[in-house]
């Protein structure tokens, strides 16, 4: 069920991943082994980044520098409640796929530091950094979005659902970014086409790599060079009557 929270018309969605998984077994799985095996590193880099919503979300909140508007912090509390939910949900799947006990994961998971020295640069201010959200969640709903047959594949329903709930929940909350950049930072969307391509090319370097940090986590194939810049395309058409 969708729902409204705020004057500025913020969206989210009610659902929980442990309430929908809550008796997903193993035995239920009826999805071919070799392709969940094939599919290991992709849910588990997946689930990492969903994670690390927290890193980021911690770091922002330790920026001295920053200047963070009432609406931006309302947005990001929304988006961390949804990402942690979607973290739970992966750890589950993850769990019943592949053996590993919660516990285990979660000690794993909250063993790792992040390091946003790499992207900082496109952390600026709060214009920055609700661009580079936009980017990195209208990736991830197109990501979720080609996941689709994969999840249909392994039987239970319940993942089917989940997985198009997540991908209603990365929609939202690019839509969330988007309606904030629109309200309070229309004078600087001259800069929006030089700032998205720095994002693409930062991210189809050949040294790219991904630190914790939840933003910027295209580094599996599941990423190709041409999501990417259907991307940009997605966010400048959307803004396009704005610039």
């Amino acid at each position: 069920m969708g729902y409204t929270k705020s004057p500025i018309g913020l969206k989210s969605y009610d659902w929980s991943s442990m309430t929908l998984l809550a008796d997903l077994n193993t035995k239920a799985i009826t999805g071919c082994k070799k392709t969940i095996e094939a599919r290991r590193e992709h849910f588990w880099h997946d689930m990492n980044s969903e994670f690390d919503s927290k890193h980021f979300l911690l770091y922002l909140m330790r920026r001295s520098d920053l200047t963070l508007s009432d609406d931006f912090l309302e947005f990001a509390c929304l988006w961390h409640l949804d990402e942690q939910n979607h973290y739970r949900g992966l750890r589950k799947i993850n769990s019943v796929l592949y053996g590993i006990p919660e516990s285990k994961i979660d000690e794993f998971v909250a063993s790792r530091q992040p390091d946003f020295t790499s992207i900082d640069q496109f952390l600026i201010d709060e214009f920055s950094i609700l661009l580079s959200i936009a980017f990195d969640e209208v990736t991830s709903t197109r990501a979720y979005r080609q996941d689709f047959p994969l999840f249909d594949s392994l039987g239970p329903r319940c993942l089917s659902v989940w997985v198009r709930n997540a991908a209603k929940d990365e929609a939202a909350h690019y839509g969330n970014a988007i309606r904030l950049l629109k309200l309070s930072h229309r004078r600087r969307f001259n800069e929006l086409p030089a700032l998205l391509d720095r994002i693409v090319n930062f991210e189809t370097a050949k040294d790219f790599a991904y630190h914790s940090t939840f933003l910027f986590d295209h580094d599996t194939d599941d990423f190709s060079q041409a999501l990417l810049a259907s991307s940009r395309c997605a966010i400048l058409d959307t803004l396009r009557s704005d610039l």
